[in-house]
C-alpha cells in the first residue's frame, strides 16, 4: 500500500494514483523550521510505515466548454488487494445548447492478479474483467524496494515546503517531465493495454506516442501533505491539465485527413480549454466495507469483454 499511498508514480503512469489540496488537522501556534526542500522530501518518502489498511477518497475533476465531468469513489486498499465503490457523472452540452446528463455507479474488486469492474449502464448491471489493470494495481499497492524508492527520488526536480508544523508537511513537488516520460514509456511496455480496453495495437501505440511528447512538454506537479507521526499521507493533489493539454497538442501537430471534424474539434478542445485535476484524502482506517460489491450487483452482472461493445450498447 505504500507505493499507492506515499508515492503516486506508478499511479500517474498508469493513470491510476492522485491527491487533494485540502489540508487536513490543525496547525501548530509555532511552525517548526523548514527543512531544504529535496532533504523533507526524501525523509518523507523513506521514513517507514505499515498501515494494514488504507481508506480514501478520490475526486477526478475534468472541465470543458463542453463537457464536466466528475469521477468519485472510495476505496479501500490492503497489501495485495484495493476494493473500490464510486460514480462517474458527465454533463454534455451540444452546439445546439442541448444538454445530457449520464450517470454511472460502479464498483471494483482486485486481488493480486485478479481485477473485475462492475458498472450500471442504464437499468443493467455489467462487469469486464481486466488481467493488465490487476497487474498495475498490484504493482502500485505493493511496498516498494529500496531501488525503487531512489528511483522515484530520482524523478523529482524541485521541492518546496509550503508548510511545516510539528505534526504536518506539506510540499510542492515539481517532477522532470523527461525522467517520468521514460519511466511511462517502459512502464506501459511492460503492462501492454488488454484486448477489449485497446484493441487496436496501432491506435495503442499512436496514443503512448502522443503521450510521450505530451509529457515531455509538460509543466508536472503535486502536492503532498504528510502525517510526521506516522508518516502516513493525510492529502495529495495532482495538476493534470498540462499533461492532457500537451498530448492533445501533439497530436494536432501531425496531418490527420481521415480525421472526422467532431474528433478534430475536441481534440483541439482538449488541447486549449480544457482541465483535469484529482484530490485525494485519506480517511480513517476503521472505515469497512464501504467499498463491497452488493450481492446483487455481482450476482445479476452480466460479463462483457469489450469497451468498444459496451459503448455502442450504451450509445443506442
Amino acid at each position: 500500500m505504500n507505493r499507492y499511498v506515499k508515492y503516486g508514480k506508478k499511479a500517474l503512469a498508469a493513470a491510476f494514483a492522485c491527491g487533494t489540496l485540502l489540508w487536513g488537522g490543525v496547525a501548530a501556534a509555532d511552525p517548526a523550521p523548514a527543512m531544504d526542500g529535496m532533504a523533507a522530501f526524501r525523509e518523507a518518502i523513506t521514513m517507514p510505515s505499515k498501515p494494514d489498511q488504507r481508506v480514501f477518497r478520490e475526486d477526478l475533476l475534468f472541465f470543458s466548454p463542453t463537457i464536466r465531468a466528475d469521477l468519485e469513489f472510495l476505496g479501500q486498499a490492503k497489501k495485495h488487494s484495493l476494493r473500490i465503490a464510486g460514480n462517474l457523472d458527465v454533463l454534455a452540452t451540444d452546439n445546439s445548447g442541448d444538454t445530457a446528463k449520464l450517470a454511472v455507479p460502479f464498483y471494483m474488486t482486485q486481488t493480486n492478479q485478479n481485477m473485475t469492474i462492475y458498472f450500471k449502464i442504464g437499468d443493467a448491471w455489467q462487469k469486464f474483467t481486466t488481467p493488465t489493470l490487476a497487474a498495475v494495481a498490484t504493482d502500485v499497492v505493493t511496498t516498494p524496494t529500496e531501488a525503487e524508492v531512489e528511483d522515484t527520488i530520482a524523478l523529482v526536480k524541485e521541492v518546496v515546503v509550503l508548510r511545516e508544523t510539528p505534526s504536518q508537511r506539506t510540499m510542492l513537488v515539481r517532477l522532470d517531465s523527461n525522467k517520468l516520460a521514460d519511466t511511462v514509456k517502459k512502464y506501459a511496455e511492460k503492462h501492454p493495454a488488454d484486448n477489449g480496453t485497446a484493441n487496436d495495437g496501432e491506435m495503442q501505440k499512436t496514443f503512448m506516442k502522443y503521450l510521450d511528447q505530451g509529457i515531455r512538454k509538460a509543466d508536472l506537479w503535486y502536492t503532498w501533505t504528510i502525517d510526521k507521526t506516522d508518516w502516513q499521507t493525510i492529502t495529495m493533489s495532482y495538476n493534470l491539465s498540462s499533461i492532457m493539454q500537451e498530448t492533445a497538442r501533439a497530436a494536432l501537430s501531425e496531418n490527420h485527413p481521415d480525421w472526422p471534424p467532431m474528433l478534430t474539434e475536441t481534440v483541439e478542445m482538449l488541447a486549449y480549454y480544457s482541465d483535469l485535476k484529482t484530490y485525494t484524502t485519506f480517511l480513517n482506517p476503521d472505515v469497512k466495507d464501504k467499498a463491497d460489491v452488493p450481492d446483487e450487483v455481482w450476482r445479476n452482472a452480466t460479463p462483457v469483454d469489450d469497451i468498444i461493445t459496451i459503448k455502442e450498447t450504451s450509445a443506442k
